[in-house]
């Protein structure tokens, strides 16, 4: 026999409700909030109590929110009731972002290590990043809700260790998230650098109001995060949208994972620069090319095109099996735009179930490289009330 509800349990539940749609939407209107199963009723005698605590505030919308009238009004989280911190542990580099409660994205930075550093030690340099972040923007580590830490390559999930397709060898084997809390000494979750990518832009970018959507990142490997009926997707161990290791050429170059002729021994930025090597003579980073690229460079638009149609092979069996609404291009490659997207979208056409039908748009990211998967990290730790509680204030 199920135990009656009380008022109070009843309230807190609504308090909750509100509290958790704010801090997985952001700002929103009152009718907005009243769509989350409350009446109108509840949604003001909420709002009434939270913004009386100073938990939440009222936020005007932007200019272009609507394009006559008075701008809307909205409710907020308060953005000085603590922050998330984003962590990206990438192949050469580790960026870091802060964002506060209102999901504002307050500062981010860099540092460059090297990618024989034993995690340990990166992760020491992370936290002393961290540290001189914080106190440029006036929060201190009491006031940090958690730390979202992105990994380039699949997690399992029923062990938490790194698997053999990670980029950074170091940390092959070795339980990311033991080992940042061991170091970082905050409460934080671990994911693929692609799945904070694709949170990032459902909340902040191209993908906002989708529901099933693929993020295709490009960085030293190709990923894929999933997105399918609303939720990140990382399937039974971790492994799902390894977009970078599926097939193109069975007699192709051996990959790091051990396979034959992966999309990343094609297409990635390592890929896409060594084929320059002969005719080029010298080692252009991956900026270099797609700079050359869009000012006429003839080698470098075509290996930039023939990376688009190996991946819009690809991306053609991931449609064929998942039927994504929209796949987004994030990453390292995003800035050639259609000089790759062309030729991917050719590629895909050319596969895709009832192509030309329903072919879902591709299209750039909104949110740039060197904060995407960061922004993403933060976001994962403000949409989590249960794991991430607010700082009491």
């Amino acid at each position: 026999m199920s135990v009656p509800e009380t008022p109070s349990s009843q309230r807190r539940a609504n308090r909750a409700r509100v509290m958790g749609a704010l801090r997985e939407r952001g700002a929103l209107s009152r009718s907005a909030l009243a769509q989350i199963g409350l009446s109108r009723s509840t949604v003001t005698s909420v709002i009434d109590e939270l913004m009386a605590a100073g938990t939440v505030v009222e936020v005007v919308a932007g200019k272009d929110a609507r394009k006559t009238g008075r701008p809307p009004t909205l409710v907020g989280l308060n953005g000085s009731l603590g922050v998330a911190l984003g962590l990206e542990i990438a192949n050469g580099v580790v960026r870091a972002a802060i964002c506060n409660t209102a999901q504002e994205l307050l500062v981010h930075d860099s540092i460059p290590v090297d990618d024989h550093t034993p995690p340990e030690a990166t992760l020491k340099m992370a936290g002393t990043l961290i540290d001189h972040m914080l106190a440029r923007v006036g929060f201190t580590r009491a006031q940090v809700i958690g730390v979202g830490v992105a990994m380039p390559g699949p997690i399992q999930r029923r062990t938490g260790v790194n698997g053999r397709a990670t980029t950074l060898k170091p940390w092959v084997n070795v339980n990311p998230w033991a080992t940042a809390h061991e170091v970082l000494q905050l409460p934080l979750l671990v994911d693929n650098d692609a799945n904070f990518g694709a949170l990032a832009e459902m909340t902040w970018g191209a993908a906002r109001g989708c529901k099933d959507v693929a993020f295709i990142y490009s960085a030293s490997g190709i990923g894929a995060g999933l997105v399918l009926n609303g939720a990140l997707y990382s399937g039974a161990n971790g492994t799902a949208g390894e977009l970078g290791h599926t097939t193109i050429d069975e007699d192709g170059l051996v990959c790091e994972c051990g396979g034959r002729g992966c999309l990343n021994t094609l297409a990635n930025a390592d890929a896409i620069t060594q084929n320059l090597w002969r005719s080029h003579r010298d080692r252009l980073s991956i900026a270099d090319v797609i700079k050359l690229a869009q000012v006429g460079d003839a080698g470098c638009r075509r290996v930039l095109a023939d990376a688009g149609r190996h991946i819009g092979l690809a991306a053609a069996n991931m449609y064929n099996l998942l039927d994504p609404e929209l796949i987004v291009i994030g990453g390292n490659l995003a800035p050639a735009g259609e000089i790759l997207l062309g030729p991917l979208r050719e590629s895909m056409a050319r596969r895709a179930i009832h192509a030309g039908e329903v072919l879902p748009p591709v299209v750039v990211g909104e949110l740039d490289y060197d904060v995407v998967v960061v922004r993403g990290a933060a976001s994962a730790v403000l949409r989590d009330a249960e794991s991430f509680p607010l700082p009491k204030h």
